[in-house]
């Protein structure tokens, strides 16, 4: 299936796109969730509270001022992660009716159809003993709190609470602090901080280019070196971040965060770069890992390999199947 001829793929294709690393490792893990999400517009909100730890982390620890414009705390506790995803469904729904006064005690249906899709609470004898787990006194706050706090996050305070531990732990560890010059002189121009830097570049040989926010860039114009810096937060033990590296493709984020840097600062010829992956796991455990020489040039050779595969899915509007079960190169 060749996905041409819709309105959303023209418009599309009527601007130069630019691929994050997200949007890579979408397009290889499955081209038809990138088309959905980029070219249809058809995107899921990213809710889940692991994903919103980390984004609490990185604001508390890179841009602590600005916390205030991205999140709203809330007291108490969230609902529980498929409760949320029903009721943040439903708050979707109620923001399209523009009637603010509505509870969600006034979306029993809604709510009844959401808990028969995801086959929760089917094994209670009546309707209204399904809709009574939903309409809970924390969950009828929550629904509340989301009318008032729109375009923000909400973060609840035992996640905030885990989040300031997880805090305090990266600011006590050294090697941390050295790596994002959280002790840096302010009078020192020797030494350059770039807290979430976005940039955008171009790649000459291709019809697309790459954007992304980088976490942390120190240059240091006495040892010429530029420093990327990557906070990373771990669901498992510390010492298995190695394979969620090749799991996640964090080395495309490498490479990419490595080719943006460059062509930000392209004055600075004759600079190295070093890049670390600051990592925290569940425990509180800290590990910089730093980025050999020996693996990051064999990242970009293997970066270069999945480039063509990219080009080969956007020149040729193929968004049906990954690149080598599209071409039937795949047999068991």
């Amino acid at each position: 299936m060749i996905l041409n001829g819709s309105e959303e793929l023209t418009a599309f294709y009527k601007k130069k796109f630019y691929f994050s690393y997200s949007g890579i490792n979408k397009l290889l893990f499955s081209p038809v969730m990138f088309y959905n999400h980029y070219i249809l517009n058809q995107r899921e909100d990213s809710t889940d509270t692991h994903l919103i730890v980390g984004r609490v982390l990185h604001c508390l620890l890179l841009e602590e001022a600005n916390y205030n414009n991205q999140f709203i705390t809330m007291p108490g506790k969230l609902p529980t992660e498929s409760q949320k995803k029903i009721i943040d469904n439903i708050f979707k729904y109620h923001l399209t009716l523009g009637n603010n006064t509505l509870s969600l005690g006034d979306y029993s249906q809604e709510i009844l159809t959401a808990l028969l899709t995801n086959n929760l609470y089917q094994s209670l004898k009546t309707d209204q003993q399904r809709v009574d787990k939903i309409l809970t006194q924390e969950n009828i706050e929550y629904f509340e709190f989301l009318k008032n706090s729109l375009n923000k996050t909400i973060v609840d305070e035992p996640t905030l609470a885990l989040c300031q531990v997880s805090l305090e732990v990266l600011k006590a560890n050294l090697n941390v602090r050295a790596l994002l010059q959280l002790d840096k002189d302010s009078s020192d121009e020797t030494i350059e901080v770039h807290n979430e830097l976005f940039i955008k570049a171009e790649r000459f040989e291709k019809p697309f280019g790459f954007h992304g926010m980088l976490d942390n860039v120190v240059i240091d114009h006495n040892t010429k070196t530029i420093f990327i810096n990557d906070l990373k937060t771990l669901g498992k033990s510390i010492q298995d971040f190695p394979d969620s590296v090749q799991y996640y493709r964090y080395w495309i984020q490498a490479v990419i965060y490595m080719e943006l840097a460059k062509a930000k600062f392209s004055e600075f010829v004759g600079y190295s770069f070093q890049i670390t992956f600051i990592v925290i796991d569940k425990y509180n455990q800290v590990y910089p890992y730093q980025v050999s020489e020996e693996s990051l040039s064999q990242w970009k050779i293997d970066f270069n390999s999945i480039i063509d595969k990219v080009e080969w899915h956007y020149t040729n509007k193929r968004y049906d199947l990954p690149y080598d079960l599209a071409l039937g190169n795949v047999k068991l």
